[in-house]
């Protein structure tokens, strides 16, 4: 999916959140706009699953995915952070894990949501990856592991990759949902 309507999408669930919450008072309205929301928050669960078989289809990798039905009010920018560390992260675990299968789970806990990604692959040095020059930055559109704890960090979130060489990956995201 394009990155230009997944935004559009985020956005106006994020205006359409903000204006369930003015209409105290008006029952009607309320509804109304609680059911746009609704309908909103379904969409972005179905854009995450397309993210998840779009990578199956383009990588023959699959893809375990665990997102629940209600993932509840979250700031537009942890949305927005959450679908482009899940796109990269998958990207990621596809070049350099060697594994047949990674596993994408989505989760709210408390005041916060977590992402982890994990695979059966080979497995790295997440120190020396972090520490590299070449994983700084912007490389042709990608901005690798060092990029992806950048912007949790940017946003109040924790960041930490579980891996070794000879036992997988896992990469566990939490960025909080306000």
């Amino acid at each position: 999916m394009h990155d230009g309507p997944v935004q559009d999408i985020f956005a106006a669930l994020s205006q359409l959140q903000v204006l369930d919450r003015s209409l105290a008072g008006d029952a009607t309205a309320q509804q109304r706009a609680g059911q746009a929301v609704k309908l909103l928050e379904r969409a972005l669960g179905e854009i995450i699953e397309g993210l998840a078989v779009q990578h199956e289809t383009l990588t023959d990798q699959a893809i375990e995915l665990d997102l629940p039905a209600d993932l509840g009010d979250c700031a537009l920018p942890t949305k927005i952070a959450i679908y482009r560390i899940l796109q990269e992260a998958l990207a990621n675990g596809h070049r350099h894990s060697g594994a047949a299968r990674q596993r994408l789970t989505v989760e709210r806990r408390g005041s916060s949501l977590a992402l982890i990604v994990s695979d059966d692959g080979k497995g790295f040095d997440p120190q020396r990856v972090l520490a590299s020059e070449e994983d700084v930055g912007v490389e042709g559109g990608h901005f690798g592991l060092r990029g992806i704890q950048d912007r949790v960090e940017m946003l109040g979130g924790t960041f930490a990759v579980d891996s070794a060489p000879g036992r997988g990956t896992s990469l566990t995201v939490t960025l909080p949902a306000e």
